[in-house]
């Protein structure tokens, strides 16, 4: 399948407010532009990809966009919220970013994830340590987002989509990176394997 793009497009005004909205926020100019087809693409395929039990795998922003696609809202800025971490990447003292890929995907936090639950079960323990690159987070979980893992802070770090019929996860660090030799990344994604090999064959 072939795709053409014609560059950036600047939302207009009532687009910004009506995608602000959806996430369940007020319009930020410290946000904009805001990519109102990605995220009407991002949320239609997180619905279907359940209803269809096709095997579903949100990472940072991904976890974000289920969210929302089922009913629930974020916030921008969590830093901003009463006793938050800054989950931001890390900078230089200048501001600019960090050059240096090993400090910016960086075990920064611990996540305490529920006993028993899906993340529990496929990573063998209750408690991990994974990078942080998020501004943005879930504020409410949506009807059906089953909360898995959350960070020392409070913040919403891993969910499930109740009922799915094959694997529905979300993970709010970046799960991508260095698989091969991190351990929590790696099974993760040989989970997301085992169910694409299964859904496969049905």
């Amino acid at each position: 399948m072939a795709a053409r793009s014609s560059g950036p497009r600047v939302a207009s005004t009532k687009e910004v407010e009506e995608a602000a909205a959806r996430f369940g926020s007020e319009p930020d100019p410290r946000h904009e532009p805001y990519d109102v087809k990605r995220d009407d693409l991002a949320l239609a395929l997180s619905e279907v990809c359940v209803a269809r039990g096709v095997p579903l795998f949100g990472i940072c922003r991904g976890l974000q966009e289920m969210n929302v696609a089922f009913g629930g809202s974020l916030h921008p800025e969590i830093r901003e919220l009463p006793g938050r971490m800054n989950h931001r990447m890390p900078r230089l003292e200048n501001g600019e970013i960090h050059p240096d890929p090993n400090v910016i995907f960086a075990d920064r936090h611990e996540v305490s994830l529920v006993p028993g639950g899906a993340f529990a079960q496929i990573l063998k323990c209750e408690s991990i340590r994974v990078n942080s690159l998020h501004g943005q987070g879930i504020l409410e979980p949506g009807k059906r987002v089953v909360i898995e893992g959350v960070a020392e802070d409070g913040t919403i770090e891993a969910i499930r989509i109740a009922d799915a019929p094959s694997f529905a996860l979300g993970v709010q660090w970046h799960a991508e990176y260095d698989p091969q030799r991190n351990p929590i990344n790696r099974a993760l994604f040989e989970a997301f394997g085992e169910a694409l090999v299964e859904q496969k064959r049905q």
